[in-house]
């Protein structure tokens, strides 16, 4: 491997120098160009000089920590190698721009996080952190800087130089030196010199807080200022997690199974589409759309004993489904459940030739408008629990009804409270007779 003029030479692969991304005192990241497949990469390239070269042995570790990971939210490892006095890491180039300069742009603008993109952003975040806890490797540099967000809210955890394997059947392990950022470290790191697990979990409640608030939490704790949530603004189910999180006691912190899980099953709820519009044309399959929609309302990525969600047409739902959410274009990707993206309108696009509806809403209890413009129940012959547990919805619009061959509507309104007669629109005595019947 060598450095010749403009390029970078990494074994039998040579590398376009495009940009320099950043500088330190012992070396710099760089972005390069392949020329042979058109693809960008990153180099972390290390200058040896005497006064670190008893740190070679750290530098080595940082490249054999990166591959451990294969994981969408840390930064991907390629190669590394070390000749005369540099060393060489060679990385998946990250594009878009650290969380600090993301947050700093809310700031300027004066414009709290949307709930939707607060909630992608830590997701992924935990997720992060999840696959590094799981392989018994501490970050301990857990800040915004070291954490890239591009245009979509895609997440990747960057910068592995003071990571350290650790010994899982040790409750802590001991340093000499403080190590990290000071506004985003764990207390045991600071006074007793020791760190764990846990360590990282203070990091991540500092950054919550921080994407909340849009004030830094070290800031605020020095000026004994401390905020908590909005609940007009943001679910009040994160005031929990940052309470864990920022306990001075490691031992009452959550671990990151638990917060992740806490984030699934306890805040998700909040994501259930507001409005919903469905339209005409396109899919092919009756049961795509029911499933696909139990998927989405429900974005899973645990397995729930109680259900099953695991249809035989995944694939299928997957490649043919068209989902507008404000005008834009989603693509899902598939994990154990669909992905949603916003929170908003979700356009529906199928055939007429829809035939089961039961359970369709299902348990979409922050659904408040419901507007089946172009719903055509010509040929359904099932509608039981359509509606049921929509605890929230103000506003049903069925202009096309027809009731020719519909045989159960049986529990179609169950739990829908807030749902009043006359605001059910365009419907027809049937459906009336039912509504009056729900529990």
């Amino acid at each position: 491997m060598g450095n010749n003029g403009t390029f970078i030479d990494i074994r039998d692969t040579r590398y376009e120098i495009i940009n320099i991304l950043g500088e330190g005192g012992f070396g710099r990241v760089i972005q390069v160009k392949n020329n042979s497949d058109n693809k960008y990469y990153a180099i972390k390239e290390i200058m040896i000089r005497d006064e670190i070269k008893n740190k070679i042995e750290d530098i080595q570790k940082e490249a054999n920590i990166l591959s451990k990971f294969d994981h969408e939210n840390i930064v991907k490892y390629y190669d590394s190698l070390k000749i005369n006095n540099k060393f060489y890491i060679l990385m998946e180039y990250v594009e878009g721009q650290n969380l600090k300069d993301f947050i700093n742009e809310s700031i300027k603008n004066n414009k709290l996080i949307e709930e939707n993109k607060l909630y992608k952003i830590i997701r992924q975040i935990c997720a992060g952190i999840k696959e590094i806890h799981d392989k018994n490797i501490i970050h301990r540099d857990i800040k915004p800087e070291n954490i890239f967000i591009n245009n979509n809210m895609d997440i990747k955890i960057i910068d592995f130089g003071i990571s350290k394997q650790i010994n899982p059947n040790k409750e802590y392990t001991k340093t000499l030196n403080v190590i990290g950022s000071i506004e985003y470290m764990a207390p045991e790191i600071l006074i007793n010199k020791i760190y764990n697990k846990k360590s990282d979990m203070y990091s991540l409640g500092c950054i919550i807080y921080e994407l909340i608030h849009l004030r830094k939490y070290f800031n605020d704790n020095m000026m004994h200022e401390i905020k908590t949530i909005d609940s007009d603004i943001y679910n009040n189910k994160w005031q929990e997690i940052i309470n864990s999180l920022l306990q001075t006691d490691y031992k009452d912190r959550m671990n990151i199974n638990e917060v992740y899980n806490f984030i699934l099953k306890e805040i998700y709820i909040n994501f259930i589409i507001g409005e919903i519009y469905i339209n005409k044309d396109n899919i092919n399959k009756d049961i795509q759309i029911i499933n696909s929609f139990e998927n989405i309302k429900r974005e899973r990525e645990w397995v729930d004993e109680e259900y099953d969600y695991k249809y035989e047409n995944e694939k299928e739902i997957k490649e043919n489904i068209e989902i507008k959410i404000n005008e834009k274009i989603i693509e899902f990707t598939y994990y154990y459940k669909f992905k949603k993206e916003g929170k908003y309108i979700i356009e529906y696009n199928f055939k007429n030739n829809l035939t089961n509806t039961n359970h369709l809403f299902f348990g979409c209890r922050l659904l408040t408008n419901l507007n089946l413009l172009y719903f055509n129940t010509q040929n359904v012959t099932n509608m039981k629990s359509m509606f049921s547990g929509c605890h929230s919805l103000i506003n049903l619009n069925l202009p096309n009804f027809n009731n020719l061959n519909i045989i159960n509507m049986r529990r179609i309104f169950d739990g829908c409270n807030s749902l009043k007669k006359e605001n059910i629109i365009n419907s027809i005595d049937k459906i009336l007779k039912e509504f009056n019947n729900k529990i």
